[in-house]
C-alpha cells in the first residue's frame, strides 16, 4: 500500500489534500509532535469548518477511515507532520 507524507500548516490547503479515486481504505497517522486536524468534503471547496475546529488526531496516533470516490481528506496542524497510507 502506497504511503505520502505531509508537513501541515494551521490551515486548509490544497497541497495537504487527499481525493480518493476509487474507494479506498484510509489510515492517517500522526507522526510529529502537535495535533493532526482532518475532515473530508465531497468537493474542491474548503471545509466549512476552520482547520482548529476539525476532528483531531492526537500525536502518536493513527485513524481508520473509508473514503468513497471522489471524497476529499483535508488534514492541517501546525507544524505537524502526518502520514496517509491508503490501501
Amino acid at each position: 500500500m502506497p504511503s505520502t507524507t505531509f508537513k501541515l500548516t494551521s490551515d486548509w490547503v490544497t497541497a495537504n489534500r487527499h481525493t480518493a479515486s476509487a474507494d479506498q481504505d484510509i489510515l492517517l497517522s500522526n507522526v510529529g509532535g502537535s495535533s493532526v486536524q482532518f475532515e473530508i468534503t465531497t468537493d474542491d471547496a474548503f471545509p466549512a469548518l476552520g482547520a482548529s475546529q476539525g476532528h483531531t488526531v492526537q500525536p502518536s496516533r493513527s485513524f481508520a477511515m473509508q473514503l468513497k470516490a471522489g471524497e476529499r481528506l483535508w488534514m492541517a496542524g501546525d507544524n505537524a507532520q502526518a502520514t496517509l497510507l491508503v490501501g
